[in-house]
């Protein structure tokens, strides 16, 4: 079966809705086409009636050989979810909006929802004449009728279904630019914030028409800021929506908040070549685009703000989080076999994002930057407004660089995990030996890896593809470092750390160590005190990325026993936080803020201290108030509830939201936490953050009984509103490893017993690490 095109009207009425669609379609048989929740009542096949029927959620028409326009006139509804077409409200007032990807296009139209069957869309909507339209491309027309306006947008270029684009309510936008033009649109009341995403879109277009040689190909591209939106973002073709805090910044707003803003819109930007522009066939390709849109992010942001060590914020956010997924028993490979539409939102993890870009990362190291940037060019040129396969991206750059790319990467592709190199020094001779790293224990597993190696102050390159080798360095070794800048994606174990020290690593050598031999911790690999040791080589830290990254790791370890792990956390802090505290290095100022966050809820002397600045909130730092307001809470306990609690009300930016709702999740009073967990079940809490919510409230041992009744009590109402999304998953793997601590039989018999199939692999990942993080608690 082949779908040119699909000619779309919709009639809205509130929240229902008449469709009638013509579909240009070629089939030699049959034509199928994918629906959910929505009632068909008539079928044609070049105008004349066909006989239907619609069985396990699909449209079965009985055309026979058929090439022509079938016409389908349907009914729906907007639905109360976060997926398919939906209720986004905000205030007193809502908008209606959609979001498709992986598989929810059928929730809103009868359609092959399937990656690999692109069509042409043309759109027209009608709805009450005083609602504003967006849709992927520019308005063609407007013409009133009665109360009624009827919207008519220009046809796109073939693409996917599941980039298609609907929102309907009221929009205030911010435009510049003209080829394209972009517009950032939002509700009433928040455009003030559009101008510099506005502006960095501008930047992140300009570099990615100057990078893949291929200009954007829409004549405006929209960022919508969506009030209620369960993901980050999405890459809707000239029309992306995201979340509030993913999309509106300004100079008012954090650094970590602007640099989120700034990553998001290039991944999304980035998407609009890479997922729009080519797609992959089919899911198990996922990868092609979500790598691929994460690793060129960094790219695009670091050649915009080069001052802003994009590539140090990479290894931490993207390779270390990727890294730590990849060593448990539940992981998947880059390429993953996708058999249902059921398995697709598992997918969307650390793998298919930070492993898949790091090994791109790892890749451009290999052949070079100039013949990566042309084999990405070659790609996308040879499979525009059409869809691809990993293999014909690898051909590309191989034919590209003229270097072995496709014998190398299939192994990193289909293969899960990763290794540790073990580095042994005896006198001129270094002898490296590889196994697969798995936070339960090493095993036999031999990987391709690209090693890069700074020896006696000698760069060295080599593929390391068997179990062990030897190098002669030529002298006797006085230092050493593999991975150098950490572009590999792979663990080093060093039998004598001093020659690592002796090589004068940079700051991101330094982080990788830190990360290396924290996860050696959590896999019994080397002891506490050997870990300690590291700690102490490293008080005093000044660069923003190993202190920031030990400063994490000792409030994880705090998190899961003050008792045991307090005084090494408070001491590292108290040894930096002095370094970033009157600096006005964006980095630095970030820094400050992350380290007091930490402090404040370490140490009350230091919460007491920072309280007091609560009053004068809007002079305070940006990057300083997340902590302060959290200090505050702390000092104030049930006298603070109520004025944080109105604090969060009056907020109109769900950045300021955010400040507040951690401030009512940083009580040791379990009545407290529990009347904040409990407006979520109220709707105060956007449903977006309802997950985010639980995070924040099992930072104290003292509540986590509380929070664990709460989340078992709850637990059907937070899995109905995150159905459709593989986010439930993703965030359990996250709490169960820390709510889970003294009570490890029990959790693992509840989610035994209460089955969550959509969120099964995160909740067996939680489930791994919670092992690991309560051998580590035993005090």
């Amino acid at each position: 079966m082949d779908v040119k095109s699909y000619e779309i009207f919709l009639d809205f009425d509130d929240l229902d809705y008449k469709g009638h669609e013509k579909i240009s379609v070629e089939t030699e048989d049959l034509v199928e086409l994918d629906l959910e929740g929505l009632k068909i009542t008539s079928v044609r096949a070049n105008g004349k009636e066909v006989e239907y029927e619609v069985r396990e959620n699909k449209l079965v028409v009985k055309t026979g050989k058929f090439s022509g326009t079938l016409e389908v006139e349907f009914e729906g509804r907007v639905k109360d979810d976060l997926v398919g077409i939906y209720k986004a409200p905000y205030d007193s007032s809502y908008l209606i909006t959609t979001q498709f990807e992986s598989s929810h296009a059928r929730k809103f139209i009868p359609c092959v929802d399937n990656p690999a069957y692109k069509a042409e869309f043309k759109l027209t909507v009608k709805v009450s004449k005083n609602l504003d339209v967006i849709s992927n491309m520019p308005i063609e027309s407007v013409r009133e009728e009665g109360n009624k306006k009827i919207v008519e947008f220009a046809k796109t270029p073939k693409m996917s279904t599941y980039l298609l684009y609907l929102g309907i309510g009221k929009f205030e936008e911010y435009a510049v630019g003209s080829t394209p033009k972009v517009i950032v649109a939002t509700v009433p009341g928040k455009i003030s914030k559009a101008k510099m995403p506005a502006e960095l879109a501008v930047k992140f277009i300009k570099f990615y028409e100057d990078y893949f040689g291929i200009k954007y190909v829409l004549p405006k591209v929209h960022l919508i800021a969506v009030p209620e939106f369960a993901f980050g973002a999405m890459e809707n073709w000239g029309a992306i929506t995201f979340r509030e805090t993913a999309l509106l910044a300004d100079e008012k707003s954090s650094f970590r908040q602007i640099r989120r803003v700034a990553e998001v819109i290039a991944h999304e930007l980035a998407h609009q070549w890479f997922g729009d522009l080519v797609t992959m066939k089919w899911w198990n390709d996922l990868w092609l685009n979500e790598s691929f849109a994460t690793f060129m992010s960094y790219k695009a942001v670091d050649s915009a703000f080069p001052q802003w060590d994009f590539w140090g914020q990479f290894i931490s956010d993207e390779t270390s989080g990727a890294m730590l997924k990849d060593s448990l028993h539940i992981t998947h490979p880059i390429e993953v076999e996708v058999k249902s539409v059921s398995e697709i939102e598992q997918i969307f993890d650390d793998i298919s994002y930070g492993k898949g870009a790091s090994i791109l990362r790892m890749i451009e190291a290999y052949i070079g930057k100039e013949d990566f940037r042309k084999g990405i060019a070659k790609y996308l040129e040879e499979f525009k407004f059409s869809n691809a396969e990993g293999k014909d991206l690898w051909n590309s750059l191989e034919k590209a660089s003229g270097k072995p790319v496709s014998s190398i990467m299939p192994s990193w592709l289909t293969t899960d995990g990763y290794p540790v190199v073990k580095v042994e020094v005896e006198g001129k001779k270094i002898r490296l030996t590889q196994k697969r790293f798995i936070i339960s224990g090493l095993e036999d597993r031999v990987y391709p890896v690209p090693l890069t190696i700074h020896v006696n102050g000698k760069v060295v390159s080599t593929l390391f593809d068997k179990g062990e080798m030897t190098i002669d360095a030529g002298d006797e070794v006085r230092s050493l470092k593999l991975n150098i800048d950490r572009t590999g994606f792979y663990r080093v174990y060093y039998s004598d750390l001093e020659v690592f020290w002796n090589s004068n690593p940079n700051h991101m050598e330094r982080f990788g160590v830190i990360d290396d031999y924290f996860n050696f911790l959590l896999a019994g690999m080397i002891d506490y005190a050997s870990y300690a040791k590291i700690v102490e080589k490293e008080m005093g830290e000044r660069n923003y990325l190993p202190a920031t990254e030990i400063a994490g790791q000792l409030f994880t370890l705090f998190t899961i026993n003050p008792r045991k792990f307090g005084k090494l956390a408070l001491e590292f802090h108290r040894s930096v936080i002095g370094n970033f505290s009157s600096s006005e290095d964006p980095l630095n100022k970030m820094t400050y803020g992350v380290l007091s966050e930490n402090l404040v809820r370490m140490d009350e002397g230091y919460a007491n201290k920072l309280s007091r600045d609560f009053n004068n909130l809007e002079n305070v730092d940006p990057n300083l108030r997340d902590a302060v307001v959290e200090a505050y809470a702390i000092v104030n306990e049930d006298s603070g509830f109520d004025v944080l609690l109105s604090k969060y009300r009056q907020s109109k930016f769900d950045e300021d939201k955010l400040t507040y709702l951690k401030g009512l999740l940083s009580f040791k009073k379990n009545y407290l936490i529990l009347n904040a967990l409990s407006l979520a079940l109220t709707n105060e809490i956007k449903k977006q953050d309802v997950l985010t919510a639980i995070r924040y409230s099992i930072t104290y041992p003292e509540v986590r009984d509380s929070v664990w009744i709460w989340l078992k009590t709850n637990l059907q109402f937070v899995r109905r509103i995150y159905q459709g999304t593989g986010i439930l998953g993703r965030t359990l793997s996250t709490i169960i490893p820390i709510i889970g601590v003294g009570r490890e039989e029990e959790v693992e018999k509840f989610f035994k017993e209460n089955k969550l199939p959509e969120a099964e692999k995160g909740i067996l990942q939680g489930l791994e690490l919670l092992k690991a993080y309560s051998r580590l608690a035993r005090d």
